[in-house]
């Protein structure tokens, strides 16, 4: 993968990256939880720092007695409430509303912010008391600076952390991801490899290989089972097919032959679907032309449908080329075009177009409601049972569009009849 696939890959990963959104969320409630708590820390702070100072004041005021003038030193205002006359104007405001905090534009005696009460000296003269609040106020600052930096440096690190946790999350459940897969497309001796339990993901990866193995077996056994089946009936089947021709010529001889040579085509049909079904890997497949094949299997079949009674339309636009196995393709189309010759009507379609090939006919359809149903084996709705056919077909068809991780769509088609195709756009 080139370097620009692997960044397209990884921005989408993180996207769509259950762990990073976690991580994301737990980090902006811890940061906004911790801003919370900082904000009020130093509203807290701040207040508990005024009650402080106005404490202090109060002390001072009760302690001096301003009856022989003001008792003003370099860091301490100490007045009657009517001695305003060389201070900023702020003050006076202040002193006016009993007290408080006084922000200057500009210094006045090295400060810009003061502290002022309004209260009585120990004669019970009415005097306010201001002291400087900026050494306090750089005190608070560099508290909240540190504070802010740490709820930074935290929340990039609880960020990071969930990032790297989420990559390392994210090659295991990729690996997770990739045997699913590989289990989805038939391979069903794809495992994880996981032996160690660490965590609750160690512990999917090894309940995911344990129920791989065992349904490796039982789709083996069962395999298996059906083509012993299919194959030891061959042997008496054919005893009995033998025996048969040595009967004279009647009407029961030849219907006892037909009836044999149904069950014949029904065994090797279902060992067919079996080594298809059992298949693995690409072993065989070649690049094949999907217009190129569909004119191939018009001019095949073209006078078998003829003979059938049915005409045969040919419409090819735009094909493209797909890897898969050109016998198992024409085994699979023959099917659908002879389970539109039998259950269709008078107009049979091959068509290809794109990554698409398939058949359609202008037959009595089928309800939507039993597409899932008739791709079984075995299953054959009641307006079928009349004509001749094993219920294996596209069944047949099924295996095969599995077997190349294609696409098996059945719709209705216009303005009557089944459209059935196999779509390769996946490959």
């Amino acid at each position: 993968m080139s370097l620009a696939g692997r960044f397209t890959d990884r921005a989408r990963w993180l996207r769509r990256s259950s762990t990073l959104r976690l991580s994301l969320i737990l980090s902006t409630v811890f940061v906004i939880a911790m801003a919370g708590a900082i904000f009020a820390a130093l509203v807290v702070g701040e207040n508990v720092l005024e009650r402080r100072v106005d404490r202090t004041l109060a002390v001072l005021a009760q302690t001096a007695n301003l009856e022989d003038g003001r008792g003003d030193s370099f860091s301490l205002i100490l007045r009657s409430s009517d001695d305003l006359g060389d201070l900023p104007r702020p003050f006076a405001q202040t002193v006016r509303r009993g007290g408080g905090t006084v922000d200057l534009e500009r210094e006045f005696r090295r400060a810009e912010s003061w502290r002022v009460l309004v209260t009585e000296d120990s004669r019970g003269t009415p005097v306010f008391v201001a002291v400087p609040l900026d050494d306090s106020e750089e005190t608070l600052e560099l508290l909240a600076g540190i504070l802010w930096t740490t709820v930074l440096v935290v929340a990039g690190l609880a960020i990071a952390i969930g990032l790297g946790t989420g990559l390392l999350a994210r090659r295991r459940l990729a690996r997770i991801n990739v045997t699913l897969e590989r289990l989805a497309k038939g391979d069903l001796a794809a495992r994880t490899g996981h032996t160690r339990s660490r965590d609750d993901l160690d512990d999917i990866a090894r309940q995911l290989d344990r129920t791989a193995g065992e349904l490796e077996r039982l789709v083996a056994q069962t395999r298996h089972l059906s083509a012993s089946l299919a194959h030891d009936l061959r042997t008496p089947l054919a005893r009995l097919r033998a025996q048969l021709e040595i009967l004279p010529e009647g009407e029961a001889r030849g219907a006892a032959l037909e009836e044999a040579g149904r069950l014949s085509d029904i065994f090797d049909t279902i060992m067919r679907v079996a080594r298809i079904e059992a298949g693995q890997g690409q072993d065989g497949f070649e690049p094949v032309d999907l217009g190129a094949l569909a004119e191939e299997l018009s001019e095949i079949f073209g006078p078998v449908i003829e003979d059938g009674g049915a005409a045969l339309t040919l419409e090819i636009s735009k094909t493209t080329t797909v890897t898969a196995d050109r016998q198992m393709l024409v085994q699979a189309m023959a099917n659908l075009i002879q389970n539109g010759l039998v259950h269709g009507g008078d107009q049979i379609t091959l068509f290809a177009k794109g990554h698409i090939i398939g058949v359609a006919d202008n037959g009595p359809g089928v309800d939507p409601a039993q597409f899932a149903e008739i791709v079984k084996p075995m299953v054959r709705l009641d307006a079928a049972r009349t004509r001749a056919g094993t219920g294996l077909g596209l069944a047949l068809v099924r295996a095969v569009a599995d077997r190349h991780g294609a696409a098996l769509d059945l719709t209705k088609n216009t303005p009557q009849g089944l459209r059935i195709s196999l779509n390769f756009a996946k490959l």
